[in-house]
């Protein structure tokens, strides 16, 4: 009979000396790794089919704008109280019932497609929600992930989790063009569907994730400040933050830079697709290449990371050929798929669990903004200045993120405990994510378009 692992168990098993289970036979820890998978595959598809519906269907690039806005906007509006209230809540239920949330949203825009009668407004608001369900579900199952393995298994854990993002992104993404090329209210019905499954899935785990906190609650906002305030007192952590966010804002400007050499050098949009689509590759590699940085320190593995990025992104000014630029934007996203997982497996390890959603909202919040701020720094500078000083700027900011791994003594403070941790010090999560670049999907019209309501664009369609 299949045996399995919950925490309690897994310190008994501990305490006497017996084995932990497998981690695949640890039924929860499957459960909870298919469920969060099936999840990302679905919104990865309906974030891609939202702006493209709008694109294809209405023609109009600044109301798919509005839509892609209005699913990146949970971004920058909802990781802070999401990792506040995921801290609150039961952790089960926040998955189970913004899973269902996000069903009911995405049938919806199913059904409206179906019917060909779609509104701007609908789209918008049904890409926000769906935009924040999967926020408070990573942010979740990310904190829950912890209690379902043993601290040894944590690393393989997190490993597989990474490799699994990175692997979604890349058959998300195109999945969500093939569905909509084939029928427009397809994609949005594969994402109901995979958050139905998903919802299934979460049901059905077994162990305790999360006890509820006692006592008097405090306002929501002063959670937050806790939550901000603990990270920056954890020195080591806080430099981790750091690097991630300085590390996002070069990556989002390399991925704009190679687009940009491509477009010059007369390459199609599929082309660009294919060498973006590279850096998803790397970076699933680099995931399931990771145990490696297991072998040295936080910050060795840190200054090996950023000094190789160093070397590797200024060449973005110099390559011109598609096939150099995938073997580029693979490399350096092999190396961000690797320092992701060293990064989660430090910050799950070390964060306690009453501030895991808190930390991991914060940091995702600060990586969000600076891959907005990325995007904007590097298309300034691509537009002011050229490739050739936007490479080399961006490696010189690698260079900087380097020297602060070797000068900061913050750096060098990877076994400090974190403040306040207790008892239940020595178990959080990776900041945010360096993203899968976004690769463009090229559609033909689809024949039947449904007439979208209310999308009247005063400033006129634009190429």
């Amino acid at each position: 009979m299949t045996r399995r692992t919950s925490p309690p168990a897994a310190q008994a098993a501990a305490a006497g000396g017996e084995a932990p289970v497998p981690l695949r036979r640890n039924r929860d820890f499957v459960r909870l790794w298919v469920g969060a998978s099936i999840s990302q595959f679905g919104s990865r598809v309906g974030l891609t089919a939202f702006p493209l519906l709008v694109l294809y269907h209405a023609g109009s690039a600044f109301q798919a704008g509005l839509v892609g806005f209005a699913a990146a906007l949970p971004n920058l509006t909802v990781q802070l109280p999401a990792g506040a209230l995921v801290d609150r809540w039961d952790r089960r239920r926040i998955m189970l019932w913004c899973n269902v949330l996000g069903t009911l949203a995405m049938t919806s825009v199913a059904v409206a497609v179906l019917c060909g009668h779609v509104w701007l407004t609908h789209l918008m608001a049904a890409a926000f929600v769906d935009g924040s369900r999967g926020i408070f579900v990573d942010l979740a199952e990310r904190a829950t992930v912890r209690t379902v393995v043993t601290r040894d298994q944590l690393p393989a854990a997190l490993s597989q989790n990474e490799a699994r993002r990175q692997a979604m992104g890349l058959a998300g993404q195109p999945a969500g063009g093939f569905l909509l090329t084939a029928a427009g209210w397809l994609p949005f019905s594969c994402t109901a569907v995979a958050d139905a499954v998903a919802t299934l899935c979460f049901l059905r785990i077994r162990g305790k994730l999360k006890g509820i906190p006692q006592g008097p609650r405090r306002p929501l906002l002063a959670d937050i400040k806790e939550g901000i305030a603990r990270l920056w007192q954890a020195r080591f952590a806080r430099v981790l933050v750091g690097l991630i966010a300085g590390s996002n804002f070069v990556f989002q400007a390399l991925v704009l830079t190679v687009m940009v050499v491509l477009k010059h050098g007369g390459h199609s949009p599929t082309t660009v697709s294919l060498v973006t689509a590279c850096g998803g590759v790397g970076g699933l590699l680099g995931a399931l290449s990771a145990s490696v940085a297991r072998r040295v320190s936080m910050r060795t593995t840190l200054l090996l990371g950023c000094a190789l990025w160093a070397l590797l992104v200024p060449l973005a000014a110099y390559l011109t050929a598609p096939v150099a630029l995938a073997l580029l934007l693979g490399a350096v996203s092999c190396i961000c798929g690797l320092l992701n997982v060293a990064a989660g497996v430090y910050q799950t390890q070390n964060t306690p669990d009453e501030l895991q959603g808190r930390v991991q909202g914060t940091a995702r919040f600060l990586g969000s903004g600076a891959n907005s701020l990325g995007s904007l720094g590097g298309g300034y500078l691509l537009g002011a200045a050229g490739v050739a000083t936007t490479g080399l700027s961006m490696g010189a900011a690698m260079v900087v993120l380097t020297l602060v791994v070797v000068c900061l003594s913050a750096a060098r403070a990877e076994h400090e405990p974190f403040p306040g941790g207790g008892a239940d010090h020595a178990v959080a999560e990776a900041p945010a994510d360096p993203p899968v670049p976004a690769a463009p999907d090229v559609l033909p019209a689809h024949p039947s378009r449904p007439h979208i309501h209310d999308v009247d664009d005063t400033r006129g369609d634009r190429p």
